[in-house]
């Protein structure tokens, strides 16, 4: 059985971990992101910078033929600058838009239409923040709900031979929380709080994270909802 995988930020946490799993499993990987880590004969690395509309625009996946499944896991995330709307860069606000919504609906759109006939599954990699508001996180909470209607969007299409789910880890120890807690706590009320979540040592860690994925990913017809909270298992 020949198993593909398309990761997408997979230079480092969870998308990096989970593409090392699936290796391991005798998946055939290729990451997207803009740098690499990951050495292994069934790796290929495809350099792209997903915050750049130009280059998300007209993205297609590589030709694969006689493949048993296709995976494809939009990862490939920024927390972006956290501060309170009204003193963000608008350049800014446009690239974390295109990395963390536009780019893995366009990445959807073309694995639907470039592999019709294949089973495919999509897990969009989603957070606690898609159903909580939180202050100078603007940008994070809107596309990461927008991910979450997405893969709603997506099941009630119900197209061919795709399943789909969109997945909340949980608070993982990666660089975004280092961003969290290297940000100004006068622009972040809840600074502290993630600063607590460290020393306490509440922080999940990637290869953990990226077991329970994988557990969806084996066994993706046991799971009824589209919306998939890791903190459940």
């Amino acid at each position: 059985m020949k198993n593909v995988a398309f990761i997408s930020g997979t230079s480092k946490g969870i998308g990096e971990s989970i593409a090392k799993l699936l290796l391991s499993e005798n998946y055939i990987v290729y990451g997207f992101s803009r740098s690499n880590t990951i050495n292994n004969e069934n790796f290929t690395f495809v350099k792209t910078d997903f915050s750049d509309a130009k280059k998300i625009e007209h993205f297609d996946f590589p030709k694969i033929e006689e493949v048993d499944k296709i995976l494809l896991i939009n990862n490939a995330a920024t927390i972006g600058e956290i501060i309170p709307l009204g003193k963000r860069n608008n350049t800014r606000i446009c690239e974390e838009i295109n990395l963390n919504l536009i780019s893995p609906t366009i990445l959807c759109n073309q694995l639907i239409k470039q592999y019709p006939n294949t089973e495919k599954l999509i897990i969009n990699i989603s957070s606690g923040a898609a159903k909580n508001a939180i202050p100078s996180w603007s940008t994070y909470c809107i596309t990461k709900s927008g991910l979450d209607m997405l893969s709603l969007s997506l099941k009630e299409e119900n197209h061919k031979k795709l399943s789909i789910f969109s997945v909340s880890p949980g608070v993982v120890d990666t660089d975004i929380q280092l961003e969290i807690r290297n940000s100004d706590e006068n622009s972040f009320p809840l600074h502290q709080k993630f600063v607590n979540y460290f020393i306490n040592n509440e922080l999940l860690s990637p290869k953990s994270v990226s077991l329970k994925i994988y557990k969806i990913i084996e066994n993706s017809d046991n799971f009824s909802s589209t919306i998939v909270s890791l903190r459940d298992f």
